[in-house]
């Protein structure tokens, strides 16, 4: 992409730089071009600091005036063009509510399954089905707090570089490895033979998540915000277990569950380190 300047942005949605920005809004060529975006100074800023493959940043000439010196500078000391369009283009391009004058084309993390099952942390999510890029983002952003090794998804899950999961992740899809799998029972198999348990939430489950051993290593295993996983997906996983709730609550948001067993999970290996 050429840089342009702050002084005559882009303006025109037929410029060809436009039609490619609006492209990646689509999964099919966000996976053909292994891009997608951000958006948002912090978010910006955040992966330009820690070099998480940012290839080029697009402001609107209001950035100037805004908190966005930040980006500005950063992108220059690391020779990241800048594409400048007008604010009204940026409105457009952007998916957010009350967008920000800034985002950035990051290229996609190439992780794969061994990545995942041969990572130190030992600790997996598996989501399948989940449709709400909303509790996608945060359960990858809760994955990473947490330590694990990373997250598998299956290919009938919402795209994790939507833009609601990305802004929802808050830039943990630029660090924690994402993995698309094929076929969920197939990759319970792989965790198995490497000697991973695999846990799922289950209202019937015989223990808490208090009573299991997930120092051990283990794979979690999260379904469908409102069917929740197959029931062939549940006989194939070792441990069904009960989050303790009042009398009142039969159900919590599919994110809040993962965050109650990974944040169990790092509490139980804190306590076990010497």
């Amino acid at each position: 992409m050429r840089q342009t300047s702050p002084y005559s942005p882009i303006s025109s949605r037929d410029n060809s730089i436009i039609k490619y920005l609006r492209s990646l809004a689509d999964p099919k060529h966000r996976k053909k071009e292994q891009a997608f975006l951000i958006e948002g100074i912090k978010m910006v800023e955040e992966a330009l600091r820690d070099d998480l493959g940012v290839k080029t940043v697009i402001a609107a000439p209001s950035l100037t005036r805004h908190h966005g010196k930040g980006v500005l500078k950063l992108s220059e000391s690391k020779s990241i063009d800048i594409i400048w369009v007008s604010e009204r283009l940026m409105d457009a391009l952007a998916d957010s509510k009350t967008p920000q004058p800034v985002m950035a084309v990051v290229r996609m993390k190439m992780d794969t399954e061994e990545s995942l099952l041969n990572h130190k942390a030992r600790l997996i999510v598996v989501a399948h089905q989940l449709q709400d890029p909303g509790n996608l983002g945060t359960i990858i952003r809760t994955a990473e707090a947490a330590g694990t090794s990373g997250i598998a998804i299956t290919a009938n899950t919402v795209d994790p570089f939507n833009a609601k999961a990305v802004r929802a992740s808050m830039n943990s899809i630029l660090r924690l490895p994402v993995v698309v799998v094929g076929d969920i029972a197939s990759f319970i198999q792989k965790c198995r033979l490497r000697g991973f348990q695999t846990l799922a939430t289950a209202l019937s489950g015989d223990k808490t998540h208090f009573e299991v051993a997930l120092t051990k290593p283990t794979a979690v295993i999260v379904g469908h915000e409102g069917a929740g996983l197959p029931p062939g997906v549940m006989a194939a996983i070792d441990l069904r277990v009960r989050i303790p709730m009042a009398e009142t609550i039969d159900s919590l948001n599919v994110a809040t569950a993962a965050a109650v067993i990974l944040y169990e999970a790092m509490r139980q290996r804190l306590h076990d380190c010497p």
